[in-house]
């Protein structure tokens, strides 16, 4: 006979996942397209170019007109867009050098030529100062000579006097670097003015360094922001290229890429001249676009290198700026363009560990553009991150996820991109995945809370390289007035690559499990 016991009920416990509401997320971030900068006379003809529009020689010619003849660009050529000239000028003086002898090599060669026979001519009128000649005949919009005078002097004794960058050569009769002030249709720029080889400001030979020579524009009232402002941010700007020639790192294989060679010399406006605030023109730059590649707008991409250097201190000698100083120094003993590497080594000598995390953390502090101060601090703050917005708005995200439930994907190239995506506010703890659905890529991602007195930054438990998903668990948007993840790809595969390839991913936000009680029904007996 078999006794049955009552039924033992035993309970045990079982995580579901919650059933999430269907709805559809906003497009994923690969199909948000940052909006193109106005573009500058050179810019358009540079993109005329990349696209086939036009031959290389019609491009050379036509940025010659727009330094000496710009009354002869054809009408699409013409943008009312300020610009600056020194990386022009270096662009046109490569396809010159590479041009065969024809036609439209004498028509720019005869431009050359007259114009360099009016700016040793025309002026009127000469001064020495403790470090430059400066010729002129008119300076036109409320500022005077003494205006140019103060600029460069303030510029030279903070870039080379008080931090240090090493002189340019100087071959000018006098001793002095020269400048000359002339008609312009855009801020200024630097030529080199011959080969020195060896820089005596220099402990090393570089071989190929260059004396040079800055033209400024005699009107800056016709430019954006104040005239002073404007012609401060221009000499501070095209000094740092003065200097850039000097360590023979505009000559030859060595030359980084054009972001380097004006973004960097844009950030140091700031540096020198930090209430001139005439960067802030170029803002913002395209995130989405790698470091190692970024083709064009290179100006926009100082925000970039304030970002990555404002933690080590700014204005001051042995902060940030040495940051630039070492990469510049390091590209000028180099075989070849070492960009990338040169930047971590000036940021590794400054503190950071990595490039990639300097890189991280800039992509967080200028999504948020806290101001420093209070529970807002560095590495997550930007001293003039409110006026930034103030200014041209917050930079967008590249995607969003609406609500628990949700996903979106996109792209992050190698070589230092970024994508933001926004999170959901108000809800339950959830868990968010990233998914590198690439086989390349190294995909450095973290959740970031403003609450409003400070960023909470959550980062996830790994990097995602190619083909991995990481999750963040239970993440609580509790407290939380904006949520987003900050995604960079740190992946590097050269030091100047060619191009950036993108690895892609997904981002998924699950649900709080629920949990459920169950019976469980035992039976026991006996014969």
């Amino acid at each position: 006979m078999k006794k049955l016991f009552p039924p033992i009920f035993l309970f045990f416990l079982l995580s579901l996942p919650a059933l999430p509401a269907p709805a559809k997320s906003p497009p994923p971030p690969d199909e948000f397209v940052a909006p193109a900068p106005a573009q500058s006379t050179p810019d358009l003809i540079e993109a005329a170019f990349r696209r086939g529009k036009i031959e290389e020689e019609a491009a050379a010619l036509y940025l010659a007109y727009a330094f000496f003849a710009p009354e002869k660009l054809p009408p699409a050529f013409r943008s009312k867009i300020p610009w600056r000239g020194t990386m022009p000028w270096l662009t046109l003086q490569d396809r010159l050098a590479a041009m065969p002898a024809g036609p439209t090599r004498a028509a720019i060669e005869a431009l050359l030529a007259e114009a360099d026979t009016r700016r040793r001519r025309s002026p009127t009128a000469g001064i020495d100062t403790p470090h430059f000649h400066i010729e002129y005949s008119l300076i036109e919009g409320g500022l005077v000579i003494t205006d140019y005078v103060e600029a460069l002097e303030t510029a030279w004794d903070t870039q080379v006097n008080l931090f240090g960058w090493a002189g340019p050569p100087i071959v000018h009769g006098s001793g002095h670097y020269p400048v000359y002030i002339q008609t312009l249709t855009h801020y200024g720029y630097v030529a080199a003015a011959s080969t020195v080889g060896d820089n005596p400001n220099t402990p090393w030979n570089e071989g190929d360094a260059q004396a040079s020579y800055m033209v400024l524009n005699q009107d800056y009232s016709t430019l954006p922001g104040t005239p002073r402002a404007a012609l401060d941010a221009t000499v501070a700007h095209e000094l740092n290229h003065s200097l850039q020639y000097g360590y023979g790192a505009l000559a030859g294989s060595n030359r980084p890429d054009s972001v380097f060679v004006e973004g960097g010399a844009t950030w140091i406006e700031d540096e020198v001249f930090d209430a001139s605030n005439d960067n802030y023109h170029y803002l913002w730059p395209d995130f989405t676009t790698c470091m190692g590649a970024y083709p064009l707008y290179p100006y926009s991409y100082w925000v970039i290198f304030r970002g990555l250097t404002e933690s080590f201190g700014t204005t001051t000698p042995a902060g940030g700026e040495q940051v630039m100083q070492d990469f510049w120094e390091t590209m000028s003993q180099a075989g070849g363009n070492v960009q990338l590497t040169a930047l971590a080594q000036g940021l590794t000598n400054a503190g950071a560990l990595s490039l990639g995390d300097a890189y991280y953390q800039m992509a967080i502090a200028l999504k948020f553009n806290k101001p420093c101060g209070g529970s807002y601090a560095g590495p997550y703050c930007m001293e003039e991150g409110p006026a930034y917005t103030a200014y041209a708005g917050e930079p967008p995200s590249q995607g969003a996820i609406l609500q628990v439930g949700d996903e979106a994907g996109g792209q992050v190239q190698d070589h230092y991109a970024l994508n933001w995506v926004d999170l959901p506010l108000n809800t339950p703890p959830y868990s968010i995945t990233l998914q590198n659905q690439s086989t390349g890529g190294e995909l450095r991602a973290g959740v970031v809370c403003d609450t409003g007195p400070a960023l909470a930054v959550t980062p996830l438990p790994q990097i995602a390289r190619g083909e991995m998903s990481v999750t963040l668990p239970e993440f609580n948007p509790a407290g939380c007035q904006k949520v987003v993840m900050v995604i960079t790809n740190q992946a590097q595969t050269a030091a100047n690559p060619a191009g950036c390839a993108a690895a892609t991913y997904r981002l998924r936000v699950s649900g709080p499990t629920r949990r459920i009680f169950l019976p469980v029904v035992w039976s026991a007996g006996s014969d």
